[in-house]
């Protein structure tokens, strides 16, 4: 069995959902969906038990995840032994991001080198957007994830998408009916702020910086996680990417809208490198596989 279709069997079992798993694979969800139906023709037995929320593994699909577990975990302890003998496949990936990617993006990214370099190690650390730059001009980090504006000397951006900063709000909130929102719009309604510094650098907009100095947040939390619950059960809005809430848009728990300022809806995030340094191979492997799932991300949360 081709190793792409054990793993979407894996993520279809630990989610109990097609659409969930495709979401965390970043792949159609029909493409998941027809591969496990081929699993289960060659081998001639049902695995899930179709349930009206979604999938269960039946007994014949809790047997097979336990040898596919055994047996990726056994593939995983041989390569590291042989990567160890040989020298390769080892390194440290040191990346400072903004606490967005930390909801899916990292996680999953992560899950996916792993099984390509279980002997790789990492430093994974949240800044708030501001800070991610001057982090990799500290040499503390190598790799950066951030909203990018005019970068200083010495940093490039390597992957851009289009995933800007707007309002995000509970499902049927009175903004949800515009097209577009404005700050003035943003100024009568209760405020969750994410962070105590503003996401983007008053360069980028004058306006919003002036907007966020002013403002009187109803709750004021570094922890985006607490953030969403409290968008979700209605108590004020607040400014995210779609990049923290794919799920909760595909489920419909929250709105996202872009803001009427052109500086703001043209904002884009990027993965950032130091330009003067050469980077380990193995932080360059895992930089371009993180393009290409940035690059997914963008387009799944286009269709939200």
């Amino acid at each position: 069995m081709h190793a792409s279709v054990l793993k979407y069997f894996v993520e279809v079992a630990r989610c109990g959902s097609v659409r969930k798993a495709s979401e965390n694979l970043f792949v159609a969800a029909s493409a998941v969906n027809r591969q496990i139906l081929k699993l289960e023709d060659e081998l001639g037995a049902e695995l899930f038990d179709r349930i009206p929320n979604g999938m269960r593994l039946n007994a014949a699909g809790e047997r097979l995840l336990r040898h596919v577990q055994s047996t990726l975990h056994d593939f995983q302890v041989t390569r590291s032994e042989l990567d160890a003998l040989k020298g390769e496949r080892t390194g440290h990936v040191k990346l400072a991001s903004m606490d967005s990617f930390f909801v899916e993006l990292l996680p999953s990214m992560i899950e996916e080198f792993s099984q390509l370099y279980p002997a790789v190690t990492y430093t994974i650390a949240s800044f708030s957007p501001m800070e991610v730059v001057p982090q990799l001009q500290s040499g503390r980090f190598d790799v950066g994830m951030s909203f990018v504006g005019r970068l200083p000397a010495g940093i490039e951006a390597v992957a851009l998408a289009a995933l800007p900063a707007g309002v995000v709000m509970a499902a049927g909130h009175p903004l949800a009916a515009k097209t577009a929102i404005s700050l003035a719009d943003c100024a009568k309604q209760p405020f969750l702020r994410s962070l105590g510094q503003p996401p983007i650098a008053s360069t980028m907009s004058r306006e919003f910086a002036q907007f966020w100095d002013e403002l009187e947040p109803v709750v004021t939390c570094n922890w985006t996680t607490m953030v969403k619950r409290l968008i979700i059960a209605g108590k004020g809005i607040s400014f995210f990417s779609k990049i923290a809430f794919i799920e909760e848009l595909t489920r419909g728990d929250v709105v996202w809208r872009p803001f009427d300022l052109p500086e703001l809806n043209d904002l884009k995030v990027g993965i950032l490198v130091p330009s003067h340094r050469a980077l380990p191979n193995v932080t360059q492997n895992f930089v371009g596989r993180l393009a290409r799932r940035l690059k997914q991300l963008e387009a799944v949360a286009a269709t939200l």
